[in-house]
């Protein structure tokens, strides 16, 4: 009865794992997160070439930690890239473009509701042309007008000591404003995920080392030189004036984009010609023109917008119960992130939809307002992560045979033992045991390293199952006459890591599981252990990542449902014969 159990359980895991994985491998091929319309295109791209020139200017600061004389030589470089015609048309095309893009973003906001994260991204980037103007102005400016060196021994002596917290701000603020961004625009990728530590480690380390050496560097210099600043009192006059110019123009078009939201509001008010209804009867009243992410934020409906309303994830989408056939038609960057899903057609997202008639919408993802900032919506796993890693099924061979006619105390004490002790291994080895399922294990290796590291442990979390087979055996005592043994099934794969379960109080010590084709390969692994004879089958994946030698075991080759190449594997009696590489150091695991 327990196998049937078992074998029922499994096949509901493997059915919802087969509908993930077909969702999970049409993502790939569309892409992780959709490619965006092509505002959202130009906005990145201005955007990365403008984070790549402060990467290279901010570097150049750190070396005035070294000496003056290292930070004019680098500078050299700088200015050979960003000084010539094509750098600097395209520094200057870009800065243009992300500007104009991010006006335009703004003023087409029907309200400033928003996340903590977009409003600071937005606070930052209005505040940074008041400080960056001045400073464009001395260096480009009067270099074009005038025939200005901004060489350093200059630039410093202009900025040292009067202008030094301004100058050091402006710094900070460009630096926060595109890490945010950054964060933002990659937070959903795996890799960036495993990367995490190293890139937060980098975006606190570089802004310090840039203020430190242009601080230290522009101190030196002032105790130690005496330097005559080659701007004249006209050229000084002429930089302020355009200053002021520069500033008026820019801000002016500040000013009348938020000036655009805020007429838009107050027009709305008297202008709502349609409802939204959400579950629960609420219903409220709205204008045409704004997305149903705003009218929700508007009207204090929580809905989940993890990328803040970029279509660069699903986390906004809704079902749409009535009005969904007058709805426009999906544009580029809501159908990827829909055919990535595999969402039906009644599903969209509400930060892309505009809705012109009243509808009846059902949140999706739903966050109540008194979880909205509870700290597993923040978790990367309750969102899915999807990586490589080694799934390991563990399996107690006939075990109703071994039971039969025994004592319930002797089953129960016999059925922990094994599970406390191969779990133990698993563990022991840096494995995740993410479920028991009868008398079965699940377990996952690599979730916090690489697949090479995860398929090193998962091998030799085996060898540790088998010292507990071997010591069960021993130790069960002679009313249990079958012997005890065991079967391992052991894959690698993509598979999308998630908390089941965590919208609730568990949070994010909700149950974390790995979904998708690599589970139903390890599942039906272990089971081949039954044609084999066998203790472990391992897919040639983890042998292969892991470096490992296998002597005289079984090899074939197997069909596995819904794949056109037939799967290798290795069938391993005993593992004696498994010869695994070196550990990598513990740091790097």
């Amino acid at each position: 009865m327990a196998e049937k159990a078992k074998a029922t359980s499994r096949r509901s895991n493997v059915a919802a794992n087969t509908m993930v994985a077909a969702n999970a491998n049409h993502g790939k091929r569309r892409g992780m997160m959709g490619h965006g319309n092509w505002r959202q295109r130009l906005r990145l791209w201005s955007g990365l070439i403008l984070f790549a020139f402060c990467l290279s200017h901010f570097t150049n600061h750190a070396l005035g930690i070294i000496s003056l004389e290292a930070m004019d030589q680098a500078s050299v470089w700088h200015y050979l890239v960003w000084r010539s015609l094509p750098g600097e048309a395209l520094l200057t095309l870009a800065a243009l473009t992300h500007v104009f893009l991010a006006l335009w973003r703004t003023g087409k906001r029907r309200t400033f509701k928003m996340s903590r994260w977009e409003f600071l991204q937005l606070a930052l980037g209005l505040y940074i042309p008041w400080q960056l103007i001045p400073h464009i102005t001395t260096t480009m400016g009067l270099a074009k007008e005038f025939g200005f060196s901004p060489v350093y021994e200059q630039m410093l002596t202009i900025l040292w000591p009067n202008h030094a917290v301004g100058q050091s701000i402006l710094l900070l603020v460009v630096w926060v404003h595109a890490m945010i961004g950054l964060h933002f625009w990659l937070r959903l990728y795996p890799l960036y995920q495993q990367l995490r530590p190293l890139a937060a480690t980098f975006a606190v380390a570089l802004p310090v080392a840039a203020l430190w050496g242009w601080i230290e560097a522009a101190r030196r210099l002032a105790l130690t030189s005496e330097v005559a600043v080659k701007i004249t009192e006209d050229q000084r006059l002429w930089a302020q004036e355009v200053v002021v110019q520069f500033r008026a123009v820019v801000f002016g078009l500040i000013a009348v984009s938020l000036l655009a939201v805020l007429i838009r509001y107050l027009l709305g008010l008297r202008a709502r010609s349609l409802s939204i209804t959400y579950p629960g009867g609420l219903a409220i009243k709205a204008q045409p023109g704004a997305t149903l992410l705003e009218i929700s934020r508007m009207n204090d409906v929580p809905i989940a917008s993890v990328c803040g309303g970029r279509a660069r994830c699903s986390t906004c989408r809704v079902k749409v119960l009535e009005g969904a056939d007058a709805l426009a038609r999906p544009g580029t960057a809501e159908t990827a992130v829909l055919s990535r899903i595999g969402a039906g057609g009644d599903v969209r997202l509400a930060c892309q939809i505009r809705p012109d008639h009243s509808l009846a919408v059902q949140p999706l993802v739903p966050v109540k307002a008194s979880l909205s900032n509870s700290e597993h919506i923040k978790d990367a796993y309750y969102w899915g992560v999807e990586q490589d890693v080694v799934v390991m099924f563990v399996d107690l061979r006939n075990f109703t045979g071994i039971t039969e006619s025994q004592l319930a105390y002797d089953v129960v004490y016999l059925l922990n033992s094994y599970l406390d002790q191969a779990s133990s291994a698993i563990r022991a080895e840096g494995g995740y045991v993410d479920k028991f399922i009868g008398d079965g294990i699940m377990a996952i290796f690599g979730m916090d390293s690489s697949p090479e590291t995860g398929a090193r442990q998962a091998l030799a979390a085996c060898k540790r199952i088998e010292a507990v087979m071997k010591s069960l055996d021993a130790e069960k005592g002679p009313q249990f006459r079958d012997p005890i043994r065991l079967g391992i099934g052991l894959h690698l794969g993509p598979a999308i890591l998630g908390r089941i379960g965590a919208a609730g109080t568990a949070g994010s010590q909700g149950g974390l599981t790995a979904l998708g084709d690599v589970v139903n390969t390890a599942s039906r692994l272990e089971t081949e252990n039954k044609n084999h004879d066998s203790f472990l089958v391992v897919s040639s994946a983890v042998i292969d990542a892991a470096a490992a030698r296998v002597d005289g075991a079984e090899t074939a080759e197997i069909k596995i449902r819904g794949k056109e190449k037939p799967l290798q594997i290795f069938a391993l009696g005993s593992l004696d014969t498994l010869f695994l590489a070196a550990r990598e150091p513990a740091g790097n695991r």
